[in-house]
């Protein structure tokens, strides 16, 4: 992995002080493909690959480790975003962003409500395990406590925590690193822009009285909401642009989270009403996924017509949907209504079943008999020339070009040339 040490905040002032407009791109590496299509994508357009990494996805082991590609630790991760970069063959910055740190963060601390001290300590685990492997972006968020709090509770526990890490990294001799602070919401909705002034007032009154440095970006809600295969919510641009405006005011940046399907009008304007950056995850695992399913069904085609016996078919289609709706967190992504839905009905509902499927495959990737049925997948679509760019190039290509979207509308192209 390139060594790239210039701070998240150092590359984004160069930006703004050389006048271009611009909203960075955080990917959620929900897969390898994910990963590799970023890097390409980041090598065609010239600019940074961003990763952001939950707890529920990346992880040490002995707290759980993460859900993505096997189960992977911190450690495991770098080592693969470095293989992955090495085999693209992209030179530009590579920031390894932790998105969601902190305590409750994992579903097991939220739903079992682990006391405070308890969630902390492993908040301080966690975090201390990011540094060491060479996370260089942290996002501090203690605000899933299942107790009620305030926000001088939710601004003390963020100096903390932030305090404990700029003391582990001093101790591991590691270079600066970006913070972020805040929280986004999966329900949705617009964060009161009198809450949102009060709360950076309050933190970073705490973080000049301890002597830390500022945080990169503070997050706050636009009005996104995902569900399903689309963003149900509102993207309310104009109270977007005063919330980034707060935060400019403070010396910090305005993150988007849960900005995934947006258009690519309301992409657009991001740059210009001053969004800092966004993330986006769920997304990328849906375009996979249906890339997959595409194959899948180019593949029962051949069984259909009799150039391939069922027994040699990888029925991938089939046990996706089986292992999405009884493996996944699939209610998670639903709307209320169909979340009410009797379980019952939603299992024999067959386009339900697909839409799950659709959304959530990401989740079963690394399913042992899923992972058997994706490489049989790959060599019958191979084996008859199904694809003219071959099964793994579709799939990665797909990828791509839904990253390269959000590049472009977010006008970064070309912009490595200032770090």
């Amino acid at each position: 992995m390139k060594d790239e040490r210039m701070p998240l905040r150092e590359f984004v002032a160069k930006l703004r002080d050389a006048g271009r407009r611009c909203t960075l791109l955080g990917v959620g590496p929900v897969s390898e493909v994910v990963v590799k299509a970023t890097f390409q994508a980041c090598k065609q357009q010239a600019c940074p690959a961003i990763f952001i990494a939950s707890r529920n996805q990346v992880d040490l082991r002995s707290l759980g480790h993460g859900y993505l590609m096997g189960g992977i630790d911190q450690h495991t991760f770098v080592e693969l975003l470095a293989r992955l970069q090495k085999q693209v063959g992209y030179e530009g910055p590579v920031y390894i962003c932790r998105d969601h740190g902190g305590p409750w963060q994992r579903d097991a601390e939220l739903d079992e409500r682990y006391p405070m001290a308890r969630a902390m300590e492993i908040a301080r685990e966690s975090f201390r395990a990011d540094i060491e492997a060479g996370f260089n972006y942290l996002h501090i968020d203690p605000t899933k406590c299942p107790f009620p709090y305030t926000q001088e509770d939710l601004c003390a526990w963020t100096v903390e925590l932030e305090m404990f890490c700029e003391e582990t990294r001093r101790a591991l001799g590691r270079c600066p690193i970006d913070y972020e602070v805040g929280t986004e919401d999966i329900r949705g909705g617009l964060t009161s822009r009198d809450a949102f002034e009060s709360f950076l007032e309050h933190l970073i009154g705490r973080l000049e009285g301890q002597g830390l440095p500022l945080p990169t970006c503070v997050v706050g809600q636009t009005g996104t909401l995902c569900r399903t295969d689309r963003n149900v919510g509102h993207f309310d641009r104009v109270q977007t642009k005063e919330l980034a405006t707060i935060a400019a005011r403070y010396g910090v940046g305005f993150k988007e989270h849960n900005g995934d399907y947006l258009s690519a009008a309301s992409c657009r304007i991001h740059p210009d009403i001053g969004v800092t950056g966004m993330n986006v995850a769920p997304e990328f695992g849906l375009v996979e996924t249906d890339a997959w399913l595409a194959l899948a069904d180019l593949e029962m085609k051949l069984v259909r017509e009799g150039w391939l016996a069922e027994r040699e078919a990888s029925h991938f289609g089939e046990l996706l949907l089986e292992r999405t709706f009884t493996s996944s967190p699939w209610m998670k992504w639903m709307t209320d209504e169909l979340r009410r839905l009797p379980r019952k009905r939603v299992a024999e509902d067959q386009a339900l079943r697909l839409l799950i499927a659709r959304v959530c495959g990401h989740y079963v990737y690394n399913d042992p008999d899923v992972k058997a049925a994706r490489r049989r997948l790959y060599e019958n679509v191979d084996r008859f020339d199904l694809v003219e760019e071959g099964a793994e190039r579709f799939v990665v290509d797909r990828v791509r070009e839904t990253i390269e979207f959000y590049l472009r509308h977010f006008r970064l192209t070309g912009i490595n040339a200032f770090c």
